[in-house]
């Protein structure tokens, strides 16, 4: 089966609410995606957020307004994400230029956290060993984001503090309003959510 073939196979399963085929049209698209972010977002942005920063909030839109594509033909669901992408980037230059006024703090905040996804990829199959076994890395890091879309809220901010933000525990706890022994329990079960997951993606990682 040719990769369009695959694709037009998910885009019809996604607007059918199959969320796991919708996770893997967003795996799979992201090297591009992720190439026209970085390609778009200018200096301002940059020094604010990253590319798979950007794609987050992206893929939260798309998992929300999927009911909304209109299919028509091969090629339109990237266009059609690249469009959303388009705007969050707009959204993002525009406060950019509001909240940014000098160059010295645009440099003291900047905050591209590519690192940290990697380490998030390798925190997550720790224990298991995967790490050694995914042959395909890139394609692993490309599911790894498009499955942080797909979490509960709370489980993508739990992550979100503790493995792309780096907060302690007890920094954490802080932040949420939570006991650390909450923040603990909190995190080993979105841990365990995004390793499921990430268990069924097997064709984006681990080689065939």
């Amino acid at each position: 089966m040719t990769e369009r073939s695959q694709t037009e196979i998910w885009v019809t399963a996604a607007q059918r609410g199959d969320r796991l085929a919708l996770t893997k049209l967003l795996a799979t698209h992201h090297s591009r995606l992720r190439a026209r972010a970085e390609t778009r977002m200018g200096a301002a942005i940059k020094a604010r957020t990253g590319p798979d920063d950007i794609l987050q909030e992206v893929y939260l839109d798309v998992m929300r307004q999927i009911g909304r594509f209109k299919n028509r033909g091969p090629g339109s669901f990237l266009s059609w994400v690249y469009g959303i992408l388009d705007h969050k980037l707009i959204d993002a230059r525009r406060a950019a230029h509001y909240q940014l006024r000098d160059v010295d703090r645009e440099v003291s905040i900047a905050g591209d956290r590519t690192g940290s996804y990697w380490n998030l990829l390798d925190d997550l199959y720790a224990e298991s060993g995967t790490p050694s076994r995914m042959v395909r890395r890139e394609e692993a890091l490309n599911a790894l984001i498009a499955c942080l879309a797909d979490l509960s809220e709370t489980h993508r901010q739990i992550i979100q503090l503790r493995f792309l933000e780096g907060l302690s525990v007890d920094e954490t706890a802080a932040r949420l309003d939570k006991s650390e022994a909450a923040v603990v329990a909190l995190t080993r079960r979105a841990l365990a959510a995004l390793r499921m997951s990430m268990d069924q993606m097997g064709e984006f990682t681990h080689g065939a």
